[in-house]
């Protein structure tokens, strides 16, 4: 099973639901009869912005080491007493 080939368009008339100016990929024989009606006009390859991936990290990580902890400290009780208030 082949596919036909895909070129891209760009369009000079509006066409179904595309405007003026908007760049399209279709197949040759579309393409053909856009062009051949006066619809499009086959896109230029250098005109077009050349499209870079970039990766972004993995995630961030903290570059500070921990501070060691000291000897754990008490907790302080309240002190109680034993009279009672009232």
């Amino acid at each position: 099973m082949e596919c036909a080939p895909i070129v891209k368009i760009k369009l000079v008339r509006n066409y179904s639901t595309y405007t003026v100016g908007r760049v399209i990929d279709c197949e040759d024989e579309t393409a053909l009869r856009l062009i051949r009606d006066g619809i499009a006009v086959r896109e230029q390859q250098q005109d077009l912005p050349i499209e870079t991936a970039t990766l972004e990290p993995a995630g961030e990580r903290a570059d500070v080491t921990p501070r060691k902890r000291g000897r754990p400290r008490a907790i302080p009780q309240p002190e109680s007493s034993d009279r009672a208030d009232g």
